[in-house]
């Protein structure tokens, strides 16, 4: 059984038949199984201890929902680094109360490094200005060729950094070890197939329209797809 979510992607990574299909906007899907996502995954995190981070450093992840957000996600968790999913700019007309935001938040984490897309980028430059991270920002393109070897996982490293929604007072940072990420996927596995049991002819497929910076959409709901090594369409 994964004790860590590197764990669990390494034992996803023999499954071709299931993993994360996209729609876009036309809803049309693109499937990426969970064989894909750990070999792309695997280069990301040897490519960013290439670029010279050690573990235990904090990653910052500005994405749309995408394929480029697990490359860069599992690629931390891989290399030992810590994820700290943010949400991307919204509403263009609120951009310097994002900017503020943002940057606060980048240094309440103590980020050494933003990963984001080619559109996001060139939204985050105040944002990057502000909080200075020690790394910049930069695409899963811009990395260095991946060389070197991955280290070892540990249940009571912290996998996650999840922000707070803000919604009452400014956002605060969450620390969630891997052992707790893992608990909490296995628990909402546990209950959906308490309730409706698999079979060889039923296997559950999920679906969810939740951002993968939010915690229902990320562990709610990606979290325990990979540890039961089944699909999850996301919207």
């Amino acid at each position: 059984m994964s004790k860590t979510l590197a764990e669990g992607l390494r034992a996803a990574g023999a499954v071709e038949d299931y993993g994360l299909r996209f729609l876009d906007r036309q809803e049309r899907p693109t499937h990426h199984p969970w064989s894909e996502v750990f070999s792309e995954s695997e280069r990301t995190g040897r490519a960013l201890l290439t670029l010279g981070l050690v573990p235990g450093e904090k990653v910052a992840l500005v994405y749309p929902t995408g394929f480029d957000f697990f490359r860069a996600f599992f690629g931390c968790q891989l290399a030992g680094l810590v994820p700290v999913p943010l949400y991307p700019p919204l509403r263009l007309g609120r951009l310097a109360e994002y900017h503020v935001r943002t940057a606060q938040m980048l240094r309440q984490a103590g980020v050494s490094l933003v990963l984001t897309d080619k559109r996001v980028k060139r939204i985050l430059g105040e944002s990057i200005h502000l909080a200075s991270p020690r790394w910049g920002c930069r695409l899963l393109g811009d990395l260095p060729h991946p060389e070197g070897t991955l280290p070892p996982s540990d249940p009571g490293e912290i996998g996650l950094i999840q922000f707070s929604s803000g919604t009452t007072r400014d956002p605060k940072p969450v620390a969630l070890s891997q052992s707790a990420l893992i608990y909490q996927g296995r628990t909402i596995a546990d209950a959906i197939l308490s309730q409706w049991p698999e079979s060889e002819t039923f296997r559950h497929s999920g679906v969810s329209w939740l951002p993968l910076y939010h915690d229902m959409g990320l562990i709610g709901c990606v979290i325990p797809a990979l540890l039961q090594q089944r699909d999850l369409t996301l919207l």
